[in-house]
């Protein structure tokens, strides 16, 4: 009777054993992972930023949400991989997310260079329907998926455009300027607009302007406070060269794949939140600037639509051509960007509106 006792027992354990691990989804259901953020960026210093919603507000949900089963740590400027270093870290695990620029990783995937083509978005919430909700962004989320990467979530970062100190109303104004040249594919832009180039590394930018030795840049016109460029430029031209520029924040595929379905979908959710939510605070730092620079006897050029589509047309026919030649992809996400602009404004007429506000007379 004693042996049966035992035996029973035994078989007792095994069964509760099993029923406890089960296919190890319930046992792991109280697994807590810390992941590692890298940001190319500073600390965001209003809570309001999009960067900010990217960054410090996505991390505190996400530790809320999954319970204080997810916790990230973030590491601001690049401290654990530098910008080039960051996508191979991404790509095998080493970190968990990076926050940058689409075109910061180019030379590797060079459909991330589309953000930074002049003058394809109209605004924010165009720029999210481009990259969300058309075969475009496909194309990107395709090449990142193929390094290994997934694509989490953009922030628009504000208005990106021309800041000079003699004025800019159109393709001709750019004629004997120097600019700072930050990407190869404006080169023949330039070189055809008669535009003089220089090589400078943007905490340079200030005093280069200051000394004449570039007359003019394309950069946040949140920099005309945060960077102090009020001080060195006379004007500013509108609308924006980039309305707005976009940040993205990566993740890793490795360890979203390692982590409990639950824990992915509070992660992916959460990004998107942030990513909607960062709209207004986009749009919020673009007009501060344009007061800013009110305030500060910065003029603000409004370019005639006139003026506009020329110089659009001409950086189609350079900037754009040059970004299609770097493979079948990019080729199709230019293909594809103004029949989907054109979907949009029939669908958006009062952004529509709203955008050519900026246009002068």
């Amino acid at each position: 009777m004693k042996n049966f006792k035992g035996v029973l027992f035994i078989v007792s354990l095994v069964f509760l054993l099993a029923a406890c691990s089960g296919d190890g989804k319930e046992a792991s259901s109280e697994e807590t992972f810390t992941l590692k953020y890298n940001s190319a960026l500073p600390p965001s210093t209003q809570e309001w930023h999009a960067k900010a919603k990217a960054t410090e507000e996505f991390a505190e949900l996400v530790e809320q949400r999954s319970n204080g089963r997810v916790k990230i740590d973030i590491f601001y400027s690049n401290q654990l991989a530098g910008q080039v270093e960051s996508l191979d870290a991404l790509a095998k695990g080493t970190i968990d997310f990076q926050n940058l620029t689409p075109s910061a990783w180019g030379d590797k995937i060079p459909e991330g260079g589309f953000a930074a083509l002049p003058y394809w978005n109209l605004n924010e919430e165009h720029s999210l329907y481009i990259m969300r909700e058309t075969e475009i962004g496909e194309l990107y989320e395709e090449a990142m998926e193929n390094y290994g990467v997934k694509v989490l979530s953009y922030w628009p970062t504000s208005a990106t455009g021309l800041m000079s100190n003699k004025p800019i109303r159109s393709v001709s104004d750019l004629k004997g300027l120097t600019m700072n040249l930050t990407s190869d594919l404006v080169a023949d832009f330039y070189k055809k607009a008669g535009v003089g180039v220089a090589t400078i590394p943007y905490a340079e930018q200030y005093e280069a302007l200051l000394r004449g030795t570039l007359d003019g840049i394309q950069f946040p016109f949140y920099s005309l406070e945060d960077y102090k460029l009020a001080e060195v430029v006379d004007y500013i031209t509108k609308p924006a060269t980039i309305s707005p520029a976009l940040g993205l924040v990566a993740m890793s595929q490795k360890t979203m794949d390692r982590l409990p379905e639950d824990l992915q979908k509070i992660i992916i959710d959460t990004a998107i939140e942030m990513e909607n939510e960062g709209v207004a605070g986009s749009k919020r730092l673009t007009e501060e600037a344009y007061v800013y620079a009110q305030e500060n006897g910065i003029e603000i050029i409004n370019m005639t639509k006139e003026a506009y589509e020329e110089m659009r047309e001409l950086h189609k026919t350079t900037t754009w051509v040059k970004f299609t030649e770097k493979n079948d992809r990019t080729k199709k996400m230019v293909e594809l960007l103004d029949g989907e602009t054109e979907k949009w404004k029939k669908e958006n007429p009062e952004m529509v509106e709203e955008f050519e506000k900026s246009f002068g007379g």
